[in-house]
């Protein structure tokens, strides 16, 4: 009697399902060398805009991450196969992207603009860079924009960072960089960007300018819509503002 009235209870009674197993930490790709956006101290530790971010974002989400520093031109490969959740860089959203990823909302706006000695060009024409040797990040948008626009003009060389970038137009290998313009504001302010300036106006067409947004795998609406949760959360609370103000004199929202 006993045993039937044990089977009764559990088939009254199912025994609970176990718990949830915890949420898989994300792999989140990071600017690396790449100063403002991602980089390592002299004591070794990861820092930046992007990263300390990307740390703002999961916390937000309650989520626990492992960030990887990643050069430019993996990161919409890394995501389309796998290796990374998202990205926080500088990554414009641009229609051609949009073909091979999605993206969240917005979390800053971007311009492009060229960054030479002083009168190294008469302007920013075929003419006045014909000739020229122009340095640009490997997979960056600048890179298709040169390519099509002064390609047999001017001599378009490709570095993997934007570090390895502008210490080409330190040595003299590079007459001018092309790059976004918030990157070359931390460049500008070292003692060998001092003696550069910009050339040019600040470019926003084909591309050059625009919404930065976070790249993640098509399908993945669960994760797009807490990442822009998260990153409603930070700009309201004021989190984006302190990170922002430490790296930028400017807002760039």
């Amino acid at each position: 009697m006993r045993l039937v009235a044990l089977l009764m209870v559990v088939l009254l009674f199912p025994l609970a399902p176990p718990p949830v197993a915890a949420a898989e930490t994300l792999v989140v790709a990071v600017n690396n060398n790449d100063r403002p956006f991602g980089w390592t101290n002299e004591r070794g530790e990861l820092t930046g805009f992007s990263v300390d971010i990307a740390r703002a974002l999961c916390r937000a989400m309650s989520r626990e991450c492992r960030l990887v520093p990643t050069v430019f031109a993996e990161f919409v490969g890394g995501v389309v196969d796998g290796r990374f959740d998202f990205v926080v860089a500088n990554m414009l959203r641009t229609a051609e992207r949009e073909k091979l990823v999605d993206f969240t909302d917005r979390f800053w706006r971007s311009s492009s603009t060229f960054v030479g000695h002083p009168g190294v060009v008469a302007g920013i024409s075929a003419a006045g860079l014909k000739g020229k040797v122009v340095a640009v990040q490997k997979g960056a948008v600048q890179e298709r924009y040169l390519r099509e626009t002064y390609d047999g003009i001017a001599t378009i060389d490709t570095y993997a960072t934007n570090a390895e970038r502008n210490a080409a137009l330190v040595a003299g290998r590079a007459d001018l960089i092309l790059g976004s313009t918030i990157s070359h504001y931390a460049f500008l302010s070292t003692k060998e960007g001092s003696r550069f300036e910009f050339i040019g106006d600040p470019l926003f067409d084909r591309g050059l300018g625009g919404d930065v947004a976070l790249p993640l795998a098509k399908g993945r609406d669960e994760l797009r819509r807490a990442l822009n949760a998260a990153i409603a959360a930070i700009l309201r609370d004021g989190t984006y503002a302190r990170i922002s103000n430490t790296y930028f004199s400017a807002t760039i929202f």
